[in-house]
C-alpha cells in the first residue's frame, strides 16, 4: 500500500509539472532556486531524476548515478543564470562529500531574468553567502 502511496504522490507531482510547463507565466516578484527540502526524487533506470515544483513551471535534474536520499546529503553552492537557444535558463548546484553527491537543478523562463543582491557576479554567477537559496534571488524584466 506504502508503495501505491508515494507512485500516486510522485504521479500527481508530475502531472502538476507538466501543466505548470504548458501554461508558463512570467515571474512576478523575486524568485530563488529550489530548496532542497522541496526536490522530490524518482528511481528510474540509471540512478534518479528529481523535480520540484514552482509557479509558472518546474525544476528538473537527473544524476545517473545517485542513490537514495541524495537531496538529504546535499547542500545548496551556486546559481547561474544562462541563455540558451531555448531561452533563459537558470542551473541550481548542489553537491554533497560523496563523489557522486551532486546534483544540477534547472528550470526554463519566458522573459530575460536579473540576478538581485549582493552575491551575483558580473558574469550572471552566484555563490551564497550563508549556503541558503535564499542568498541567490532572482527576477523577470
Amino acid at each position: 500500500m506504502r508503495l501505491f502511496e508515494k507512485s500516486g504522490y510522485v504521479l500527481a507531482s508530475l502531472t502538476l509539472v507538466t501543466l505548470t510547463a504548458c501554461t508558463q507565466q512570467p515571474l512576478v516578484g523575486p524568485t530563488m532556486c529550489p530548496a532542497l527540502t522541496a526536490i522530490v526524487e524518482q528511481k528510474e533506470d540509471m540512478g534518479f531524476s528529481y523535480i520540484s515544483i514552482a509557479p509558472g513551471s518546474g525544476w528538473n535534474g537527473e544524476n545517473p548515478y545517485a542513490t537514495t536520499g541524495l537531496p538529504k546529503r546535499l547542500t545548496f553552492v551556486s546559481a547561474a543564470i544562462r541563455t540558451g537557444q531555448a531561452g533563459p535558463f537558470v542551473a541550481c548546484d548542489y553537491e554533497g562529500s560523496g563523489q557522486f553527491d551532486f546534483l544540477r537543478m534547472s528550470r526554463r523562463f519566458t522573459s530575460p531574468l536579473i540576478p538581485g543582491g549582493p552575491n551575483w557576479d558580473g558574469d550572471d554567477f552566484c555563490k551564497p553567502a550563508s549556503g541558503s537559496v535564499a542568498d541567490c534571488p532572482f527576477s523577470s524584466r
